[in-house]
């Protein structure tokens, strides 16, 4: 009775377990595939958690009869010689691969290590917004002292044409609500 739940055969707890995604739609990293050394760990990975669910159903319907004992053991027996060969590959197959150490101390404290990727993603737009900004602002500093020297020194327009194509185009001007209102008011008049 007991031993046909031990068997080879993934529990129902465990196949709606596995067949649940590992990750988020929300997760940035969810559409890039895992490389085969670590797809090969991750079902290794899967094939011990499912040990370890059929073994506590085993010792949870545990029963003195000699089949319940030889059934758990043959679950704690399986379960060291994956533990052993998931040791054994992770030597051979991850030893490249990095992994920062703040995922690892995520992982430590409990919590999710897609938590620490989105807020990664989330620095580095911000980052990268603050950068674009003071790129905007150096080149319209650039058209600006550009448009002064012409001005001022109208001999060395020449000059400062050259510079302005070796520097890149300039950026059309931001829009915010009120360049917006006073382009509407200004199209409105035409």
């Amino acid at each position: 009775m007991h031993e046909d739940r031990c068997t080879n055969e993934p529990s129902q707890y465990s196949t709606a377990f596995l067949s649940q995604p590992a990750m988020s739609s929300s997760d940035p990293t969810a559409h890039i595939p895992a490389p085969p050394a670590l797809q090969a760990q991750e079902d290794r990975l899967r094939q011990i958690i499912e040990t370890l669910l059929e073994l506590a159903i085993g010792v949870h319907d545990y029963e003195s009869v000699v089949q319940s004992k030889d059934a758990v053991v043959a679950r704690v027996n399986l379960l060291t010689s994956q533990l052993s060969e998931l040791d054994n590959s992770a030597k051979d197959q991850v030893a490249d691969v990095l992994v920062p150490r703040e995922i690892v101390q995520y992982i430590e404290d409990g919590r999710n290590p897609n938590v620490y990727t989105r807020e990664f993603v989330e620095l580095l737009v911000k980052q990268n917004q603050f950068v674009n900004g003071k790129i905007r602002a150096m080149r319209d500093f650039r058209d600006v002292l550009a448009e002064q020297i012409r001005e001022t020194y109208p001999e060395l327009s020449n000059e400062v044409d050259v510079v302005l194509q070796n520097t890149g185009p300039s950026y059309p001007p931001i829009l915010t609500e009120e360049t917006k209102t006073e382009e509407q008011d200004n199209e409105g008049r035409l």
